[in-house]
Order: structure tokens, then sequence, then C-alpha cells
């Protein structure tokens, strides 16, 4: 990435310092300058913001407050969102300005999760739709802003997850 935006337009975060200083020399010995910081990457770093990108190597949960905050109006956000569908889900979002982001799914991954992020949560209290299906993981759309995540699903009805079709609205 440092290649293709030039000296001093990126910022890589990393929250163990042995990594980060092995990070700094790896990238030192092929004549790259990001910033490398040590520090916790679910906060971002709000010194440079706004961000035209963001891209997370870590999973998360949930869409971090701290990123959107960041990221600026048209600016992409690249993140592994835990689903459940056994997997995660690289989700694209482009910024709408504020704290808002909208976008969809490009990918099925597998991150390890953010610390902060490990503990399991109900995934309804995430955003996500009864009806979200892994055959139809392509078609969600996602929505992120100052009161959490949600998963929408276009498609038309059909059976939950536990089964159930839900009801008309």
């Amino acid at each position: 990435m440092a290649t293709r935006t030039g000296p001093g337009t990126v910022v890589s975060l990393e929250i163990d310092p042995c990594i980060a200083a092995q990070a700094r020399r790896n990238l030192d010995g092929l004549g790259l300058d990001p910033l490398v910081i040590t520090g916790d990457g679910e906060q971002g770093h709000p010194a440079d913001g706004p961000c035209d990108r963001i891209v997370a190597t870590a999973s998360v949960r949930r869409i971090l407050r701290a990123w959107l905050e960041q990221l600026g109006p048209g600016g992409v956000l690249l993140a592994p969102l835990d689903s459940p569908f056994g997997c995660d889900l690289l989700v694209r979002l482009t910024g709408a300005g504020g704290t808002a982001a909208r976008g969809h799914f490009v990918a099925k991954v597998e991150f390890m999760r953010f610390r902060g992020q490990r503990t399991p949560r109900p995934y309804a209290e995430l955003g996500w739709p009864e009806t979200a299906s892994v055959e139809h993981w392509q078609e969600l759309q996602v929505e992120a802003g100052l009161r959490g995540q949600q998963i929408l699903d276009p498609s038309p009805p059909r059976a939950t997850r536990t089964g159930h079709r839900p009801a008309s609205r």
C-alpha cells in the first residue's frame, strides 16, 4: 500500500510492541516509510483522520465507532466482520459523511479477532437479521453508524436459520 500511495501516507497500528518493532525494521529494509504505531487498532489513529482508506487485518464483531469517526466522506473501510455462518465476511463500506457508512460483503475470509472483540455476543445484538443465510451472504447490505451496525437482507422473505418464516410487516 505504501508503494502505491507514496511517502507519509500510510499508518499501521500494531498492539504488540515486539511485532510493531519488527514491522518497522522490515518496512525500513524495503525502503518504505509508513508510520508504524504501537497501539490498539480498535481506536484507529485520530491524529491522521479523516482517512481515505481504513483496512483492518483483524476481525471484529461490530464495526467500530472510532473507525467510522475517522473515515472521510467517500472513504473506504475494509474489515473482516464476524458472521453467523462459521466464517468472517470481508465488508466494504463507503463513508457517507459524519459517522455513517454503507456497503456490502465482498468475500468469505478468516482472520484473528481483535482482542477487545473476542467475547461472543448474540448476532441479533450485532444487527444480523434472523433471515440471513450463508447461501445468500453476497446479497446482504451493511449500514453502520452511531447506533451500531445493521445487516440488511434485501431478498424476499424465506425461512430463518431456525426454520421459521418471518412475520409479514
